[in-house]
């Protein structure tokens, strides 16, 4: 009985000191709360794979993801420092300079922008100057759209009315346009009995890094492990998620019940190209080039959109990438 007792007691001295070392681990993860650009989605993937599979954890970081949408204002959010880090894209990380937000971006989780134009198979439109003539729902604001309105002159030629994320209205209506991430709407159209197209906005000239995160300029400096550590982190978890995004869909639908293994498998067949390219193969996923970064300051510039007292150079940085 001895014997027995003194496992027993060392058995219990094995959980405590574990127990203890669990809560120090715990303990010293730092918690970054990270608000996305839209609902839970296959383009926000490789954040919700690194969480599920505790990649960000094992870089000592506790990565809570609170989902964006239409009334969630990201950078109002980084700029009240109610979250560390926030979604954007280039444009919208110029325009929180502008307005005094100190962001800066350091991962690009898109190389191109996804979003276009869906259409009706059918329907005569190969440019976007055949968009003449045609209604189009935007989202109000929408710089790529005051961009190819300039560009291929549309000024007052085209009936343009408030994107709402629907689609219903476009089905019913064959020369009804609306703007799409071409990664999502596709597949619910195509489910409907629709046979959609569409032009690519990045094909008009206009194309900023889309979801990207930035940070504060303070947080940054005062944090650049965790930059770095959540670099790693999210390149981790997009490999996985790209290589198998179903394993991920009941996470995903945990936050957005919407999602489906079948949809996820598409939608992720539809970004890689987005999210890969040669200069991820180069320099890693995420990775940004400054002359993309000064164009999307040219072109914002050009129409009128920025005060330009600015150096573009201070809103992105890619001083924390490792080489892969």
């Amino acid at each position: 009985m001895k014997h027995n007792f003194r496992h027993f007691v060392g058995g219990i001295a094995t959980i405590f000191v574990v127990s203890l070392l669990g809560s120090a681990f715990a303990q010293d993860l730092t918690p970054i709360r990270f608000v996305t650009n839209w609902f839970a989605e296959p383009e926000h993937g490789g954040f919700y794979a690194a969480v599920q599979d505790g990649i960000y954890e094992q870089y000592g970081l506790d990565v809570e993801i609170i989902q964006g949408g239409p009334n969630v204002a990201g950078m109002t959010l980084l700029a009240t420092d109610r979250v560390e880090f926030a979604m954007t894209d280039a444009a919208g990380t110029f325009f929180a300079r502008n307005e005094g937000i100190p962001a800066v971006a350091f991962y690009g989780t898109f190389q191109n922008m996804p979003q276009g134009f869906m259409f009706h198979d059918g329907q005569p439109i190969e440019d976007f100057t055949d968009l003449e003539g045609r209604t189009i729902a935007i989202s109000p604001g929408a710089p790529y759209w005051e961009f190819i309105k300039q560009k291929y002159d549309l000024e007052g030629k085209v009936q343009v009315i408030n994107y709402n994320g629907q689609i219903a209205e476009w089905l019913l209506d064959q020369e009804r346009i609306t703007q799409i991430y071409v990664t999502s709407e596709p597949f619910g159209a195509a489910r409907e009995g629709a046979t959609p197209q569409y032009l690519a906005i990045a094909d008009s000239g206009f194309n900023p890094y889309a979801n990207i995160v930035v940070a504060k300029e303070s947080f940054i400096a005062e944090n650049p492990e965790v930059i770095r550590d959540f670099i790693a982190a999210s390149q981790e978890g997009w490999a996985s998620f790209l290589a198998d995004p179903t394993a991920y869909t009941e996470t995903i639908a945990e936050y957005n019940d919407s999602m489906t293994a079948e949809f996820m498998a598409w939608s992720n067949e539809q970004q890689i190209p987005f999210v890969t390219s040669e200069i991820t193969e180069e320099n890693g996923l995420g990775y940004m080039l400054a002359e993309r970064w000064q164009e999307m300051y040219d072109q914002l510039l050009e129409l009128e959109l920025l005060d330009g007292d600015m150096d573009p150079a201070d809103a992105f940085t890619v001083e924390f990438f490792s080489a892969p």
